[in-house]
């Protein structure tokens, strides 16, 4: 008797036609530049304007399309001209304040944004949809996380992407749609910018400037950009299972101020950081991690990146390109 199939046999990606939301971001670039070297026919959606840096060394060989998703109309006009195979839904505003001016913002872009995605896509030929969910939906939850326990937001971002969640469960289970969902932990790696922990420390620090941080001693569990990449390729690939949601981590948190001590140690100059400095926010767990065994058992999927090592390399990247990097 031959022997069975693996689960996770793994998709020729070549000529195949694939959209990326917010494929100019830290993940959707990263996951459009693998689709490519696979040799996938690749479009990215991109908000009017936004900056494209992270992709211009692919840039020639990507189809780039300027919509808002949540501006329906749109967004169909868009999805008229591509007819994709597989959809990396990314596009999301990412802002974890505890701020009621946040709110209306979060429901237009992360809730009805990807509403008006998936009534764009119900009529068309998609073999498979993979939704980007976040961690912090489960909130100060008893970790390890996983995906059965009632999530509990803690801000308006989590909130926004827990709605969306529940809303691609339910197109999933009525109408049928394939749709997964990936909770990914924190994650870092090259060309990611913004006010996340990781980027911030690097940049104050390669700056000289004073990192003003919480007394660090919060669990979380940051994983690098490559293994996360890995694991949309891999759930992309499977045709059972829609609807589920699958958390996406290395299962080894560590001390923020730990994290914060090794890119210290990289960058290898006299920068402050400040310990203490700033509060904990309201709702903050002190350990964030969940179990990605769920992900594991259908895809084959593991973490292969160290902590320290992706450090070394984020902090490499920084040194290389951040100031040199195009601001357009």
């Amino acid at each position: 008797m031959a022997a069975p199939i693996p689960l996770w046999c793994f998709m020729n990606w070549r000529d195949r036609e694939v959209l990326v939301t917010g494929g100019a971001g830290f993940i959707g670039s990263h996951i459009a530049r693998r689709l490519l070297s696979e040799g996938a026919r690749v479009h990215i959606l991109i908000k009017k304007g936004e900056s494209q840096w992270r992709i211009q060394d692919g840039f020639s060989h990507l189809t780039v399309w300027e919509a808002d998703l949540a501006d329906c109309a749109s967004l169909q006009q868009t999805l008229s001209h591509c007819n994709p195979h597989a959809v990396f839904h990314l596009a999301a505003l990412v802002n974890s304040a505890r701020s009621w001016e946040l709110v209306p913002d979060m429901i237009q872009n992360n809730i009805v944004g990807t509403a008006n995605l998936l009534m764009a896509l119900k009529d068309r030929d998609c073999e498979v949809i993979v939704h980007t969910s976040s961690l912090e939906e489960y909130g100060f939850l008893n970790a390890p996380f996983i995906e059965t326990q009632r999530e509990s937001p803690v801000s308006p971002y989590s909130f926004s992407k827990l709605s969306s969640t529940v809303f691609c469960q339910m197109t999933a289970q009525i109408f049928n749609l394939p749709i997964h969902i990936l909770r990914l932990s924190p994650t870092y790696g090259p060309a990611q910018e913004g006010p996340m922990l990781i980027p911030s420390a690097i940049h104050d620090l390669l700056i000289k400037k004073e990192f003003c941080m919480t007394a660090g001693e919060q669990l979380r569990d940051f994983i690098y950009i490559d293994d996360v990449v890995e694991a949309f390729m891999r759930i992309a690939e499977q045709r059972q299972g829609f609807g589920e949601i699958y958390n996406v981590g290395t299962g080894f948190p560590r001390k923020v101020a730990d994290i914060v001590e090794i890119i210290q140690k990289y960058i290898g100059n006299d920068g402050v950081v400040r310990r203490g400095a700033i509060p904990y926010r309201k709702g903050e767990g002190m350990e964030a991690f969940g179990s990605s065994e769920k992900m594991k058992q259908l895809t084959g999927w593991t973490p292969v990146v160290p902590l320290e090592e992706g450090l070394k390399k984020t902090v490499e990247w920084y040194k290389d390109f951040l100031f040199k990097r195009p601001t357009t």
